[in-house]
């Protein structure tokens, strides 16, 4: 049995219009909806906290040591659902037989969802870009970008074989909660397998993943290059590399901080 998706459930909340001439009209919806959840989210991230991390949160006397952590219970929020949704897309036929221009309503309301993520994220990166920094931001403006090419719609099947990406996300926050929570709040034993896990997860489907995910797609939309616009392969794809080198940058960054620990001098560093 295919766990395939072919209908989206939520068009039918569209206020208009009535009758959508391309992905975007017909999904605008989505985006908006997407983008306000995890606003939500981030507004309640600290009753979450507190109601999580009791005094180790409400004690934080440092604005935006407090900030990171309502920021990571989106981040959590968000790898999850992500997570979810990208998994029946890889059993659509789309994935193999027409994966330039194939699409579906469900693929749309995938690529919306994350659309809606990625513009929260852009506005957070912007808003708190001394806490951020150039690299999270490059990170938002190049996902957000690419997303969107998928409601054109060009590579929209291949939306969750970047979005399996997410599948590190929950050992990355775990890790961050560690790094910053009293010691001894999280069993040592579990922030040892967490790390492992973490450090795996990265480099096979950030990293390993990553670069064959972005060399296949580019030789497979270069065979149709004359029916794509001039701008598409030259930009996604050179965003889609830029992402996989920082992701690889960030993985060193992993690796530095593993070996300062092992050796007893690592202080907390902000990885993602």
């Amino acid at each position: 049995m295919s766990l395939a998706f072919e209908s989206d459930f939520f068009l039918q909340f569209r206020p208009f219009p009535q009758v959508p001439s391309n992905p975007f009209e017909k999904h605008w919806h989505e985006i908006v909806g997407s983008a306000a959840f995890y606003q939500l989210i981030n507004i309640t991230a600290p009753w979450i906290n507190s109601l999580i991390f009791g005094k180790h949160y409400t004690s934080i006397t440092s604005k935006k040591l407090k900030t990171n952590f309502d920021i990571h219970v989106v981040s959590s929020v968000q790898c999850i659902i992500s997570i979810l949704l990208c998994i029946p897309m890889f059993s659509h036929r789309f994935i193999t037989e027409n994966p330039v221009f194939g699409q579906t309503d469900f693929g749309g309301f995938v690529a919306s969802v994350t659309i809606g993520y990625f513009i929260w994220d852009l506005y957070v990166c912007l808003k708190h870009f001394q806490l951020f920094g150039a690299g999270f931001l490059v990170h938002a403006v190049s996902a957000l970008y690419v997303f969107v090419t998928t409601l054109i719609p060009y590579m929209q099947p291949y939306v969750p074989v970047f979005l399996i990406f997410e599948l590190s996300s929950p050992f990355v926050n775990i890790n961050w909660y560690a790094s910053r929570l009293p010691a001894g709040t999280i069993p040592e034993k579990v922030v040892v397998i967490n790390g492992i896990l973490l450090m795996a997860s990265f480099f096979l489907v950030r990293v390993v993943w990553g670069f064959y995910a972005a060399i296949k797609a580019f030789f497979i939309c270069w065979e149709v290059r004359d029916q794509l616009p001039a701008f598409y392969i030259p930009t996604v794809y050179s965003l889609n590399i830029t992402l996989d080198f920082l992701n690889l940058y960030w993985f060193t960054k992993m690796v530095q901080i593993a070996v300062k620990k092992a050796k007893g001098t690592s202080n907390p560093k902000k990885l993602e």
